[in-house]
């Protein structure tokens, strides 16, 4: 079968063709820290992760199964045809994550941060449990979109402000 990369590369080696999917089991990954990393069509399955931070990473095409997440962060990553199931985060915070295709299903968030979005696609499923968890996901969409119009109006005004002091200097204009 091919990929969308190999139609993109037909210049792939014999190799890379046949290659499978990296699995992860049964592992335990202690106090790392992973920056800028693209995770493709990985599975990681009863795998315990404690003190790993994910900063700005992709997970793409990939299954996350029976793992356990301990004092974690997730920030700023993007989970695209991802599958969350049957996994335990426990005092992880998730902040600023992207959802694209990717359920969560059957999971336990235990004394998490979670940020909006994470805590509305993980509070769409029936099945999953939140205890003690916090969220800034106390604004109603109404607030939310109001918080928006107003951060729009300072930067209007911060806009039509700094126009104003650069016709005064270029053109001796008085200030207001």
């Amino acid at each position: 079968m091919k990929t969308l990369t190999q139609f993109f590369n037909p210049f792939l080696n014999e190799c890379q063709v046949d290659a499978k999917y990296e699995v992860i089991e049964n592992m335990v990954i202690n106090t790392k820290e992973f920056k800028g990393l693209s995770i493709s069509g990985s599975l990681f399955s009863l795998t315990t992760f404690k003190n790993v931070t994910f900063e700005s990473c992709v997970f793409y095409g990939s299954k996350i199964e029976n793992c356990k997440f301990v004092n974690c962060n997730f920030i700023n990553c993007e989970f695209k045809f991802t599958n969350i199931m049957h996994s335990n985060f426990t005092g992880t915070r998730i902040e600023n994550c992207k959802w694209d295709y990717s359920p969560i299903k059957k999971t336990q968030f235990n004394f998490c941060y979670l940020c909006a979005v994470t805590m509305h696609f993980s509070s769409s499923e029936s099945n999953n449990t939140h205890s003690s968890c916090t969220s800034n996901f106390d604004l109603s969409w109404d607030q939310a979109l109001m918080a928006g119009e107003a951060a729009l109006k300072i930067e209007q005004g911060q806009s039509e402000n700094f126009t104003n002091l650069i016709e005064s200097f270029l053109f001796g204009k008085q200030a207001a």
